[in-house]
């Protein structure tokens, strides 16, 4: 049973957020269902979706989620990935919902789903797990987790398993596949279909959900990490079709390396520019930890007049939070983006970094960029000196 903590009882918030009654992210491999990407997932049950066709966004915790939201009070699904940081003064995905739109039914229809297929991944992107990359699975299964203070980065057993099944086997013939897929034929409204992974380049299921989708927009998110040849032959059959690319990214050079391990930064732009060629529309995700807080303002200036930028902060590991630096690479910040203080992006990042980090914090971030680095054999001596003083990070 959830219950708000005594701080929060004590805080006058609003607790309405719109996604909630728009959007659904649904992990197909462990069948756990996210009313919005920073919600705390339930399991769907497969006997009662079966036998209730069309109430896969309507679920009694969601409705019950909808109807605490509109009395303006806290839920938990919420407080896991948002109401906890504005308790702490920090900032939370929802902010970027906050519209003056208000939504009053509880079973209104869903209007953009987001699918991640399975977790198949070249990938080990820094901020990323094993719950959505099997890079990250394979890693942890050869290297061990990462164990930090109060913090443990580790394979659970669903995640294992998942790993030694066949990919036909876990998404082809899956029930809840093909129950999702009947659900995108009943959804009235239903505007636009997120394809995730993973690396949803790599799902050979990937066409399946293309054709059933039928007339609706279609954004497939990927980081890029897959051979070109593969790449060309999507884009031959996504060509004139209403399909448009978020692309995973947020710094360059060896910064982004770091942070999208296993592609470079070269191949990168070059697959950019194919899907330019090709004439999908692109829109860059760029999230907004410390590590790429250094280098956004680059990345920013290299493709904002080509393409639109979304950001979305750290939130899932608090020692990789934007406010988790150095004053003087804070200062450094705010020096080099002085001319760019009318771009949202970059006052929700000012914004993000006015927070002074906990000891523990720093310790963690020294800790976990040593590993990480350490298990890649990645020389992180091109960072800045004063930050790898500050959290203690021993150059390879």
């Amino acid at each position: 049973i959830y219950t708000p903590s005594q701080h929060h009882l004590n805080i006058s918030m609003d607790y309405y957020c719109s996604a909630k009654f728009t959007e659904l992210q649904v992990h197909v491999q462990s069948r756990l269902l996210y009313n919005c990407c920073k919600a705390y997932p339930e399991r769907v049950n497969l006997d009662w979706l079966e036998a209730n066709p069309g109430r896969l966004f309507h679920t009694d915790t969601m409705v019950e989620d909808r109807r605490l939201m509109l009395d303006n009070k806290s839920c938990a699904s919420c407080h896991h990935g948002c109401y906890k940081y504005e308790e702490q003064g920090l900032t939370s995905a929802r902010e970027q919902h906050k519209n003056s739109a208000v939504i009053n039914d509880r079973h209104a229809p869903m209007r953009h789903l987001e699918m991640s297929l399975s977790t198949d991944c070249n990938l080990t992107c820094m901020y990323c797990s094993p719950e959505w990359s099997s890079s990250w699975q394979r890693d942890i299964e050869k290297n061990g987790a990462h164990n930090l203070d109060g913090y443990r980065l580790d394979n659970d057993s669903f995640s294992t398993l998942w790993s030694k099944i066949k990919q036909k086997s876990r998404s082809t013939g899956s029930r809840f596949f093909e129950l999702l897929l009947n659900e995108i034929k009943l959804a009235d409204g239903l505007k636009s279909i997120g394809i995730l992974g993973g690396e949803p380049l790599l799902n050979n299921q990937l066409g399946e959900v293309i054709d059933v989708a039928g007339d609706k927009s279609i954004v497939i998110t990927t980081g890029l990490g897959v051979s070109s040849s593969r790449l060309s032959n999507l884009l031959k059959k996504t060509k004139n079709k209403k399909i448009k690319f978020t692309v995973s990214a947020e710094a360059t050079g060896k910064l982004f390396e770091l942070l999208r391990y296993g592609i470079s930064w070269e191949d990168f732009q070059e697959k950019v520019k194919m899907i330019e060629d090709n004439g999908n529309e692109i829109k860059f995700c760029s999230t907004i930890s410390n590590l790429s807080v250094l280098d956004f303002a680059r990345f920013y200036d290299t493709y904002h007049e080509r393409h639109a930028i979304m950001v979305a902060s750290m939130s899932d590991r608090p020692f990789l939070m934007p406010h988790v630096l150095d004053d003087q690479s804070k200062q450094n910040f705010m020096n080099e983006t002085r001319s760019l203080d009318n771009v949202p992006h970059f006052q929700h990042i000012r914004k993000s970094i006015d927070k002074d980090p906990t000891d523990q914090d720093r310790r963690n971030f020294g800790n976990y960029l040593a590993q990480f680095s350490s298990r890649r054999s990645i020389d992180t001596s091109f960072l800045p000196a004063h930050l790898i003083k500050w959290c203690g990070l021993k150059p390879n």
